[in-house]
């Protein structure tokens, strides 16, 4: 076995995609977003999540495409970037489903696909200000100049920018939506798709989108809306909360979505030595840490390269059912745990899974959820079980 190596469990996959499935059945298509290979999973998740029922999938370059299709060369995927127009071939090869948000690029893309037709979603810019078109007209006369070409619209989407909780931004988005393309009959498009897990899980469905798009929430992590709790600060934020929703006249929240859902990411490493360090000494670079009290410590073969990140917010391990602290600054391939007289050479040690929480991860390296499974994923020797 590796010193350090993350385990991807292939059949919690395919039973949280069944299970969103199943819930959200009122949608007659789920796009699983799969970009970042398969946010740190490796594309050998596709198959799994396609057995739960997810019958698209979503990257973001051809070179991702590539590398799925090593997996899976019959299941749809949409390209959300736009592909270099001089690979096109390329992307034919592939089967891809292009999308397409700019004027330019689409009046490029006629004259260089003559012979050469594809299926295309077209992206909308309703807020979010990064791809899509963003004008009315430009939207219905893309439709049609693509349509008139002997290009297939299946597709037509936006990207929310926020979750919508208590800001306007979320429901100002779903409004431009539809004014954006009121020029078009969206009920003739196979698949209309608003947004992503979050806005699956905290919001209901609108009347005009058959199809959602997923990503972290198949992967195993409740993103829906949480309740704050009790004390003090909760009921101010509660207030808060309450107070935008009425000014702005917000639409409904769903909070504490119940989702048996299972994290399908684990990562191990080892201990792969002990020792004794003296009150007033110091351990790691930067003499960053001293010991206040002789301390046992063990050493870790995991640091920065394996995606765990250089911050250290109060992290900690998991070491034969206790939790034990980082102490001393993390470097590249190794870092520090202050333990008890109870932990040897060679205890398997978990950084993510058991007690420790992706949220518990992500926060202790200053990272996001999505960043932070990406990163371990990457940068570890992965094992798939099924």
């Amino acid at each position: 076995m590796p010193d350090s190596y993350v385990k991807i469990d292939l059949a919690a996959l395919e039973h949280n995609a069944r299970i969103l499935t199943t819930k959200y059945s009122e949608y007659k298509h789920f796009i699983g977003v799969v970009k970042g290979d398969a946010y740190g999973h490796g594309y050998e998740a596709v198959n799994a999540l396609q057995k739960g029922g997810v019958d698209y999938f979503a990257v973001s370059s051809l070179e991702e495409a590539k590398a799925l299709r090593e997996h899976n060369k019959e299941v749809s995927v949409l390209c959300l970037q736009p592909v270099s127009l001089d690979r096109l071939d390329e992307a034919k090869a592939l089967e891809l489903t292009l999308a397409i948000g700019d004027t330019d690029y689409l009046k490029r893309f006629i004259i260089l696909t003559k012979n050469n037709k594809f299926k295309v979603h077209q992206q909308i810019d309703t807020g979010f200000n990064r791809l899509g078109f963003k004008d009315q007209k430009e939207i219905k006369e893309a439709y049609d100049t693509l349509t008139q070409n002997g290009h297939t619209v299946e597709g037509i989407y936006q990207h929310f920018a926020t979750a919508g909780v208590f800001d306007p931004h979320f429901d100002e988005q779903a409004k431009r939506f539809v004014e954006l393309t009121s020029l078009l009959d969206l009920s003739s498009i196979p698949m209309v798709h608003m947004g992503s897990g979050v806005a699956l899980l905290g919001h209901g469905k609108f009347p005009f989108a058959n199809t959602t798009r997923m990503g972290l929430v198949m992967y195993g992590y409740n993103i829906a809306p949480t309740s704050y709790g009790g004390g003090m600060k909760n009921k101010l934020r509660e207030y808060r909360d309450g107070y935008y929703r009425r000014k702005y006249r917000l639409s409904p929240v769903n909070k504490d979505v119940a989702l048996d859902l299972i994290p399908a990411m684990t990562f191990k490493t080892r201990v792969i030595q002990t020792k004794t360090v003296k009150a007033g000494e110091y351990i790691g670079y930067d003499c960053a840490y001293q010991a206040k009290e002789d301390m046992k410590i063990a050493v870790l073969p995991v640091g920065y390269n394996n995606g765990i990140g250089r911050q250290d917010f109060g992290r900690v391990v998991e070491i034969g059912e206790k939790l034990f602290p980082v102490v001393g600054e993390i470097g590249m391939n190794m870092l520090c745990v202050k333990v008890d007289d109870s932990i040897k050479t060679d205890d398997e040690v978990t950084l993510l899974g058991g007690e420790i929480t992706l949220g518990m991860f992500s926060r202790s390296s200053g990272l996001g959820l999505a960043e932070a499974l990406v990163g371990i994923g990457k940068n570890n020797v992965r094992i798939h079980n099924s």
